[in-house]
């Protein structure tokens, strides 16, 4: 039964959820700080077995969420809205997807963008072409859309209407346990439900703190190419410090002005950055990789879902195809949880259009216009920087840059584009850890929001000091109990929308 879209909000309060968290972040830190040899090698060890049993586990569960998702946008269903069907939305649709574009993607997707293409043309998928290639360029295009494109989104699209459909139309709070509830009971609000929503913390955690390390080790590069900057960890730390500073002041402010305002602001230079590129690039080639690309997705769309592409065991499903959804899979509490909270009034099919459409489509158009310019660069010979992409993107980005004409100026757009992407995911990321240790409070407290963001630096810093290996290991490690969260959130929402669909019936006349 609907409850109204006016139903009183969730109240912050500190819970064993709060504490255990607490506890055991603290305890991460504490550990590796005293033994940091043994953490790294812990780390490999249980990444090593996560991978091993939950690895063929990853496309087969992204894929049927995929597939669940759609179709729920295309039944009946698909017009219910989140709050009832007379609430109204609290942001506006440019707000709205711009907010949870710069949460879902951060710091990532600007290297990601340019460098992916590249590493797969050194290394192709499966070594199904030679390397540098043109056969190459295209399999390295359609696998980036794979990664970045509907699956990856429809994860996040999942989780969002989940909890926001029981946090807004069932009156529950803003917790992974709440939309539990029609399978866990009662369970959801003892214990099980504390250490399901834990999970969730400790999964936005380490999601966080590995983009955040990865990110930080590409601008030090960068600044170091480009600036002659040290590349130490020293400055590592320096440009944590001075990004979570950015993004726990905004974080202050709240949604309606800090979040939203850089979220805005991100989305304008971005848009604006991706013309310039595009206009000052081979237009032509750009057009036509999109084109190819496309129609090499539709075209293998199923085998690269399934990861059927390549014999099993293949080490290049493991260090890809697993590790990327294992990654969104890490990301998946904190960014559905966000989306949820800035979705109520709009409808399942709204959402689906709004999370896993339009971002797929912008995440299409930036990899054919950032991807498709370097490797246009490369095969020409104009640049020589495939061969270093996967371990510097950011010098392979800013090397294919400066092969444009009218440079400085796409620099200029470039360096604070790279500080919006890091403080809005920074910023996002400590208010829905405030929300979800305050039991789903629509309006965390600040100590709390401030806390978690120096709790994101603290794991971030610890975790750059092991390497990306340590980084990667920690969201791979941290996704593998919520794929099972995953699945329970889409049984647990069709129950409760089948549960309100017979008691509507059966209010109805006749």
């Amino acid at each position: 039964m609907e409850v109204p879209a006016t139903a009183p909000e969730s109240r912050a309060r500190l819970g064993p959820v709060f504490y255990a968290s607490l506890a055991l972040s603290v305890g991460f830190v504490a550990f590796g700080l005293l033994f940091p040899r043994v953490l790294t090698d812990s780390l490999a060890a249980i990444r090593e077995v996560v991978v091993g049993t939950f690895g063929p586990v990853y496309p087969i569960t992204v894929s049927l969420l995929l597939v669940f998702i759609v179709v729920l946008a295309l039944s009946p269903a698909g017009t219910k809205r989140l709050g009832g069907q007379d609430a109204a939305p609290e942001f506006g649709v440019v707000s709205w997807v711009t907010m949870l574009v710069s949460a879902g993607v951060g710091l990532s997707f600007l290297f990601w963008g340019t460098a992916e293409p590249l590493i797969h043309l050194a290394d192709p998928p499966y070594g199904a072409a030679d390397p540098g290639s043109a056969e190459a360029a295209r399999a390295g295009m359609r696998y980036s859309f794979l990664f970045w494109g509907p699956h990856a989104w429809g994860i996040y699209a999942v989780v969002a209407i989940a909890i926001g459909y029981a946090a807004f139309t069932r009156g529950g709070g803003m917790l992974v346990s709440s939309a539990l509830r029609p399978l866990l009971g009662r369970l959801a609000d003892g214990w099980v439900g504390a250490v399901v929503d834990t999970l969730a913390v400790l999964a936005i955690l380490f999601g966080v703190a590995t983009s955040l390390g990865l990110g930080t080790g590409e601008l030090n590069a960068g600044l170091s190419d480009q600036f002659a900057v040290a590349d130490s960890y020293g400055v590592k730390i320096t440009i944590i410090v001075a990004l979570m500073t950015f993004a726990t002041i905004s974080s202050m402010t709240g949604l309606g002005r800090g979040i939203r305002a850089l979220s805005l602001a991100n989305g304008a230079l971005c848009g604006l950055l991706l013309v310039l590129v595009l206009s000052l690039g081979p237009t032509g080639s750009i057009v036509t990789r999109l084109g190819t690309g496309v129609a090499d997705y539709v075209s293998t769309f199923v085998p690269m879902s399934l990861a059927t592409e390549g014999a099993a065991g293949d080490a290049w499903t493991a260090d890809w195809i697993y590790f990327f959804w294992a990654w969104w899979i890490g990301w998946a509490p904190f960014v559905g949880t966000f989306i949820a909270r800035i979705s109520r009034g709009r409808t399942i099919r709204g959402i689906v259009t709004g999370v896993v459409l339009v971002p797929s489509l912008v995440s299409i158009v930036w990899f054919s216009v950032f991807g498709g310019t370097a490797l246009a660069r490369e095969l020409a010979g104009e640049v020589s920087v495939a061969g270093i992409a996967s371990e510097a993107k950011s010098i392979a980005t800013l090397a294919v840059f400066d092969t444009l004409p009218l440079t400085e100026i796409a620099l200029v757009v470039l360096v604070p584009v790279l500080a919006l992407l890091f403080i809005t995911s920074a910023d996002s990321a400590s208010f829905m850890l405030g929300s979800t240790t305050t039991g789903g409070a629509m309006k965390p407290p600040r100590p709390v929001r401030l806390m978690w963001s120096f709790a994101a630096a603290f794991a971030a810093v610890l975790l750059l000091s092991g390497g990306p290996d340590d980084l990667r290991s920690a969201a791979v490690i941290a996704a593998a109990p919520f794929t099972v969260i995953l699945l329970g959130l889409a049984v647990s929402l069709v129950i409760m929308l089948r549960r309100d669909r017979v008691g509507t019936l059966r209010r109805e006349p006749g």
